[in-house]
């Protein structure tokens, strides 16, 4: 929706790998009941192949993250539900996302 080309800067991950921030955007997602909802602050990132959430900004954007069950749900600032995700093999929560453009 909104592309901002000035930021630039690096993402590390926990391995110490670093990959370079060419942008920030907000971007449109539908959910599964046909719902858009905005995501701010969202890097782009062109060497990462997948897209990538953080908890911890998702947090200090006050998301609410319940873990249980192997399960991950996702609300938004006024507790409607966003996903409900279950954990794959490698401890990741794979979340299909369409984007609206």
């Amino acid at each position: 929706m909104e592309f901002d080309e000035v930021i630039r800067d690096n993402v590390t991950f926990t391995n110490h790998s670093k990959v370079f921030i060419k942008g920030k955007c907000m971007i449109l997602i539908k959910l599964k009941d046909g719902i858009h909802r905005f995501i701010g602050n969202v890097y782009y990132i062109p060497t990462v192949k997948s897209n990538i959430l953080s908890l911890e900004q998702l947090l200090e954007k006050r998301y609410e993250i319940k873990m249980k069950d192997h399960t991950l749900t996702l609300l938004d600032t006024k507790g409607v539900m966003i996903a409900k995700v279950v954990m794959i093999n490698n401890r990741m929560f794979l979340l299909n996302i369409e984007m609206d453009v």
